[in-house]
């Protein structure tokens, strides 16, 4: 089945269901990138969206640097400011507990954040492979790889997303979400999907080169370029 098409236009196909913010969004996205992935599509049959490593590596710094700000308070900061058990009781008790529970649960979620991206992504390499087929999102383990998530076009229900509307200077937070049938998927058990009846909605790496309006409209014509290969290999049987 050939997904490929050479006049791909950065609108949105009519029938894509997307919101008037994600729209918008697919027409932003970038049309040489957009042509460079299907031309390779064309050309290899798949395309490999690989873990940025720029993303990576300022995800890593600003999460160290979280880990170093927090143990340098539980350091400098005098022990009564954060334990409800030290003798000096110079504020309420409560009010200790909450501050030592805040540097605590940042401690553990800064930390984590560190060794998944110092350690953990440069090993694994998580990447999504979009082909002719469908998508698939693997990552690399001792003597081979391992399926994250992986769903046929005939299966998908709708490539979409949840956009985020943030005020200056944050920019909009994107998150391109993929719909499919739950008996049409392979993911690993720890995989994050939501279930809802007969589908499940699951979240695409957000890590992945390129901007992520680029991903969305490269799923969603993709999608709707195997759709209508999809009827019409129908028409004609």
């Amino acid at each position: 089945m050939l997904i490929y098409a050479r006049d791909v236009k950065m609108t949105p196909p009519r029938d894509s269901g997307l919101s008037q913010d994600l729209q918008k969004e697919v027409a932003q996205a970038n049309p040489k990138r957009l042509h460079r992935w299907f031309d390779e599509l064309e050309r290899e049959g798949c395309v490999v969206l690989r873990t940025s490593f720029l993303r990576t590596v300022v995800y890593a710094l600003g999460a160290w640097v979280f880990v170093i700000f927090i143990t340098a308070g539980f350091i400098v900061l005098p022990v009564s400011t954060w334990n409800p058990f030290a003798g000096d009781r110079g504020i309420s008790g409560w009010m200790q507990a909450g501050m030592g529970l805040l540097f605590v649960a940042g401690l553990i979620l800064f930390g984590f954040g560190a060794l998944l991206w110092t350690f953990v992504f440069p090993v694994v390499r998580p990447r999504m492979i979009v082909s002719r087929w469908g998508i698939e999102s693997i990552g690399s383990k001792p003597g081979g790889v391992f399926t994250l998530f992986a769903v046929a076009w005939a299966d998908v229900v709708q490539v979409g997303g949840h956009f985020t509307p943030t005020r200056w200077p944050f920019p909009p937070v994107l998150q391109v979400m993929l719909t499919a049938r739950a008996d049409g998927v392979r993911r690993a058990r720890w995989a994050r999907v939501r279930a809802q009846g007969t589908t499940v909605v699951h979240g695409v790496n957000t890590m992945l080169r390129g901007r992520r309006r680029d991903v969305l409209a490269f799923l969603v014509h993709a999608h709707a370029a195997a759709r209508d290969a999809a009827e019409s290999d129908d028409d004609r049987g």
